[in-house]
């Protein structure tokens, strides 16, 4: 991953990660073998050269020396500037081909030569013909093979990367189906998808693994859910007996101080396991889908409600409840969820209060914001909506409010989040389907 602009890592494809080190090794090794190539050329066109003078040597022994006398010679050298006669030395190495750097005219300067020595006779006397060839020059050989390279390296490069992108997109569709089937996988709709059919052996390992698995995480849900649900209709019986038990001791008149705390803690208590029951069951009824029927609701008109009862919680608190609506928002969701998320988000900014504290809440654009101060530190926005993660010690809940208002969002597609500014703990809805 490579760092953005943010600094954060940027995300890039299997796809593109495989296209850049094809092409960085492949780069690598065309380099490497570029002076292998030029020596290899060198060598082919020298062998080409070689077999060439030799045979211009055979072709005049054939033809031109049987007419030619000792009087000829220099006519025959002026006009012959790669094919000359000289009189025979010990110092010529006769019949093989070397390489030797000669003045040529039209370079203006030393260039190498092929040469051929053949020994001659011309009217009996010996003499030496001297074949010879003009090198390419090494720069004008790097020149041209590095422009043919060159052509070749784009055009491998293109074709190569072509054809693995097609190759690839095809050998990789099962998992970027898989991967589709995944990223839209929800474990509250209790179903596996049917992941593509394919020969491919990883990717068959791979569909069955993940079948599997998110059969046994539906399985473990759906028994969490059932034991939830169960758990809470079986402790609403027993908890109700046991309040209004509590409710006839506390009205008996022969209970001394000490009693009458006690039952009162007592009394707390099971007020406290009441409504922890209550949001269980209200989230079982959201993990269920139990709350499908939506209206079309005013959210500000449905605040303004609400609110009738916060005010005066708040003002016995000594809470200062500031309200700025807007603008009317019109949303559509389910009148009980919403009325439960208002509520929450009320409740947690005043339980998570202080005396004398502040609490502003806002309806602006398509946005409901609820900001309140308390604690000077920012909450964890990691574990502030799970269940159970309870956001200060100091105050009494059950964990399960900010839990209840994520589900509510989840369901109904708005976007929730929290934030710390100006020592304000702020949470806020979205609504982005209004």
């Amino acid at each position: 991953m490579e760092p953005d602009i943010n600094g954060k890592k940027k995300m890039t494809s299997l796809l593109t990660k495989s296209s850049r080190l094809f092409l960085v090794f492949t780069t690598i090794i065309m380099l490497c073998c570029f002076p292998l190539f030029f020596f290899v050329m060198e060598a082919l066109y020298a062998e080409d050269l070689d077999e060439l003078i030799e045979f211009r040597s055979e072709q005049f022994v054939k033809d031109d020396l049987p007419s030619l006398k000792i009087s000829d010679i220099e006519y025959w050298n002026r006009f012959n500037e790669d094919m000359k006669i000289y009189p025979f030395e010990n110092t010529y190495p006769l019949n093989k081909v070397v390489q030797k750097p000669f003045y040529s005219q039209a370079e203006k300067h030393e260039i190498d030569y092929r040469i051929y020595y053949n020994k001659i006779n011309i009217e009996g006397e010996p003499y030496v013909f001297m074949s010879r060839i003009a090198m390419i020059e090494t720069k004008d050989l790097l020149r041209t093979l590095g422009i043919q390279y060159l052509l070749f390296f784009v055009i491998i490069i293109i074709g190569l990367l072509t054809l693995q992108r097609i190759l690839s997109r095809r050998l990789w569709k099962p998992f970027y189906n898989s991967l589709n089937e995944i990223e839209n996988f929800k474990l509250e709709k209790g179903k596996v998808p049917d992941f593509e059919k394919t020969t491919t052996t990883e990717f068959v390992r791979l569909n069955n693994n993940l079948r599997k698995f998110m059969q046994d995480n539906i399985t473990s849900y759906n028994q969490q859910k059932e034991f939830t649900e169960n758990a809470s209709h079986e402790l609403q019986t027993p908890l109700a007996v046991f309040q209004s038990q509590l409710d006839l001791l506390l009205q008996d008149s022969s209970l001394n101080e000490s009693q009458m705390n006690v039952i009162e803690s007592l009394y707390d208590v099971s007020s406290r396991l009441t409504r922890l029951n209550k949001n269980l069951l209200l989230l079982s009824r959201i993990d269920n889908s139990q709350f499908k029927e939506t209206i079309t609701i005013d959210l500000s008109q449905l605040l303004e409600h609400q609110l009738t009862y916060f005010k005066e919680l708040a003002s016995n608190n000594r809470i200062t409840l500031v309200v700025d609506i807007q603008n009317p928002l019109i949303i559509t969701a389910n009148k009980v969820l919403l009325e439960s998320l208002i509520n929450n988000l009320i409740s947690n900014a005043i339980r998570h209060n202080y005396g004398g504290g502040l609490i502003n809440i806002e309806v602006k654009d398509n946005t409901f914001q609820i900001s309140n101060s308390g604690g000077k530190s920012s909450l964890n926005k990691d574990k502030v909506f799970r269940r159970f993660s309870r956001t200060s010690e100091e105050r009494k809940g059950n964990g399960l409010g900010l839990s209840i208002v994520n589900q509510i969002c989840k369901l109904h597609g708005w976007e929730v989040g929290y934030n710390y500014t100006d020592e304000l703990h702020r949470f806020y809805v979205i609504f982005l389907h209004t």
